[in-house]
């Protein structure tokens, strides 16, 4: 840690007006250690919170660099039910972990991105028990992600709404973001799906001898999108920007897809944009499709722009544009359309979808789809 006693006076400032001040506690012990990810606040966060069995001291410290939070407990010991690390969450808190130094019981958590002190950023907060609930006393530390702003939909998922100075910023060098494009994207609110997630790996690619998921396939494709979007002007909506599930782990598929959609109708989208790979057991198929649903009159407009790009921009074949009863072409409320983008059991497609420059060309060509789209609306 460097500098920490400066981090320390400041923190200890803020916590002397936490119950666990009271007096340096005679064998406190924390007997639970929960941690949840949140996205009911202008940003997510992810939540620690211990149960202890009496009013203890805490000091915390931040290092120089904003990479690891500590936290000092006071006359304070582990209990059995403790264990000595956890896994949280990659994107805010990737891990945490617990050792007893003497007295003292000793919590670091690793931050994914930097953090400096504030009112406004991480934040530590005792509650007092409460006998009628059966709450004991509680140490909370609540440490927000950094360059994300959310969107909620109906059910409470939530979307994020991309800004530049977010981590996901992968836009093509190369690329020239023209006037008309400007013109045409300006003030235009998009969400975009990478499809699968978290739980959920979607199709398997093989590939000198390892093995390759489409949920991250289509990501790398949603990510240097959305950069290209936000450039132009639009408002981009994202319903996932990592590896998690959007609506929770081991979800149904239904619920699933009902959070993307709950998304995108929930922010008003003027489209919904759905990126998936294909895969098929004869592994020398590949081709892109276009998939859509005509519950508005502009939904096959979508489809066919974004699909006519691909053909001008990519050297894939043609498998059509086709009306279908996907589920999010379905139950979202806006022009939508669900693109495959070539085949994850093709290994010449393969490569070229895995490599450093593949997933952004083919988000030049998305884009260029979504500008031809709403020149024409």
């Amino acid at each position: 840690m460097k500098k920490v006693l400066t981090f320390i006076l400041m923190l200890f400032t803020l916590l002397l007006a936490l119950p666990f001040q009271d007096a340096y506690a005679k064998g406190t012990t924390i007997d639970a250690f929960r941690y949840k990810t949140r996205n009911d606040a202008s940003v997510p966060f992810v939540r620690l919170a211990m149960d202890l069995s009496s009013h203890i001291n805490a000091e915390a410290a931040i290092d120089d660099d904003g990479n690891k939070l500590a936290l000092v407990l006071k006359n304070t010991e582990l209990s059995n039910g403790i264990n000595k690390s956890y896994t949280i969450n990659r994107s805010i808190v990737p891990s945490v972990t617990f050792r007893q130094k003497g007295k003292d019981v000793i919590m670091s958590a690793d931050l994914a991105s930097p953090h400096k002190i504030g009112n406004d950023d991480i934040k530590i907060f005792g509650l007092k028990a409460d006998p009628s609930i059966d709450k004991p006393d509680r140490l909370v530390i609540d440490i927000p992600s950094a360059g994300t702003r959310t969107a909620t939909g109906s059910n409470g998922n939530t979307g994020i709404v991309y800004s530049s100075d977010s981590t996901i910023t992968q836009a093509p060098a190369d690329f020239t973001i023209s006037a008309a494009a400007k013109k045409a994207l300006k003030g235009k609110v998009i969400t975009l799906d990478a499809g699968h997630g978290g739980t959920d790996v979607g199709a398997i690619g093989h590939l000198n001898g390892k093995e390759y998921y489409e949920k991250n396939i289509t990501l790398s494709i949603v990510k240097p999108l959305a950069e290209l979007l936000h450039q132009a002007g639009a408002k981009v909506i994202l319903t996932r920007n990592s590896d998690v599930n959007v609506n929770k782990p081991y979800s149904d598929s239904v619920s699933e897809l009902q959070a993307r959609c709950d998304i995108a109708n929930n922010a008003h989208s003027d489209i919904f944009v759905c990126i998936h790979i294909d895969s098929f057991k004869n592994g020398s198929v590949d081709g892109t499709t276009a998939y859509y649903y005509p519950k508005t009159s502009k939904d096959m407009l979508l489809a066919r722009m974004i699909h006519q790009a691909n053909m001008n921009d990519l050297s894939m074949p043609d498998r059509g544009i086709v009306s279908n009863h996907l589920y999010v072409n379905l139950h979202t409320n806006m022009p939508s359309v669900l693109v495959e983008l070539g085949y994850i059991s093709n290994p010449h497609r393969l490569q070229m979808l895995t490599s450093s420059w593949g997933p952004k060309v083919i988000a030049r060509s998305v884009f260029n789809g979504i500008v031809s789209y709403f020149q024409a609306a």
